[in-house]
């Protein structure tokens, strides 16, 4: 047996078979070339058109053979060593429900950034590519060791928990092209899903033993790659999530406000406060009030205005006497 061969038959049966799946995708990409952007990720053509289908098909399509190559390299990392500690079903319903979540968090973070800021780039960019889901898988496994220290591509180290999120800044560095939004998406729904915010759409634990035991599903159950769920359970099922969900909506909140003064500042720093904001403030006549686009009233000032302006004020010596006098 091969190396190749050997490495492939110790992935685990879920990691496996979305690795499958993405690589026949992109066979029929590179056979057919069709146009990627009729199944890209773009909130605008999902929300306003209802092409929903982008939900799924956003992650198993990618741009080209190093996007799919490296996707893929971590998929095999990351997943196998999640999917050996909480089994292959737990894993399966992870990735399924990961692909529709993601896409559903990028969508709403974009349509919330239009409606609250008027910010429409995300509602019109393109993304596709796994590594939102991988993102995902990251935080999961990072759960099961948690004081495990990470080299971050040999620059530092820095815990199991935090690694998602350097990677995260680091490869928006190094590669600014990516997706941003879709890996930090990722990194939500892992962290939602770790703290019991989706505990009504995953099956319970007792629910998955039982699949284990069903004779159809044996065919899948007795395969070599398959991998049974701890008898301790697999950990990612927080039951104790009084309180999260409202504390990470308030938290929400704060972040969206604080974005909010944030870009008002950057816009009166750039536009100032604009015309009707300044119509208080006015030089003479020699032009229009601060931030106007109206420039002919500039064009009508003349020597005469000036002399007129001037006409009514006091001399220098008067003023002085006028001092003089408010001073006794």
């Amino acid at each position: 047996m091969s190396r190749a061969s050997e490495t492939l038959s110790k992935i685990p049966l879920a990691t496996f078979a979305i690795m499958v799946v993405c690589c026949l995708v992109y066979i029929y990409q590179f056979l057919f070339d069709p146009n990627l952007q009729h199944f890209t990720m773009c909130p605008r053509l999902v929300i306003y058109l209802n092409e929903y289908y982008r939900f799924v098909t956003t992650s198993l399509f990618h741009g080209s053979m190093m996007h799919i190559a490296m996707n893929m390299m971590s998929t095999m990392a990351i997943g196998s060593s999640l999917e050996k500690q909480v089994g292959t079903f737990t894993m399966g319903f992870t990735i399924l429900w990961g692909i529709l979540l993601t896409s559903t968090i990028y969508t709403g973070i974009s349509w919330l950034l239009y409606l609250m800021f008027n910010y429409e780039r995300m509602m019109y960019q393109h993304s596709l590519g796994f590594s939102g889901v991988i993102f995902q898988l990251s935080v999961l496994e990072a759960n099961f060791n948690p004081n495990r220290m990470r080299s971050v591509f040999g620059f530092f180290q820095v815990s199991s928990k935090m690694y998602p999120w350097a990677l995260l800044v680091i490869l928006q560095f190094i590669m600014p092209q990516i997706s941003f939004l879709g890996h930090l998406s990722g990194i939500l729904v892992g962290t939602l899903q770790l703290h019991g915010v989706f505990n009504a759409i995953f099956p319970s634990e007792s629910y998955l033993k039982e699949l284990e035991n069903w004779e159809v599903l044996q065919v899948l159950t007795t395969k070599p790659g398959f991998v049974r769920l701890p008898e301790a359970g697999h950990g990612l099922r927080n039951e104790n999530n009084a309180g999260v969900l409202s504390s990470i909506l308030t938290a929400f909140g704060f972040v969206i406000q604080f974005v909010n003064n944030i870009c008002e500042t950057i816009n009166f720093c750039i536009f100032g406060r604009g015309s009707e904001a300044n119509e208080n403030i006015q030089m003479g006549r020699i032009g229009a009030p601060w931030g106007s686009s109206d420039s002919t009233s500039g064009a009508r000032f003349t020597q005469q205005n000036l002399e007129d302006e001037w006409a009514g004020l006091p001399t220098v010596e008067e003023a002085k006497q006028q001092e003089r006098s408010n001073l006794l």
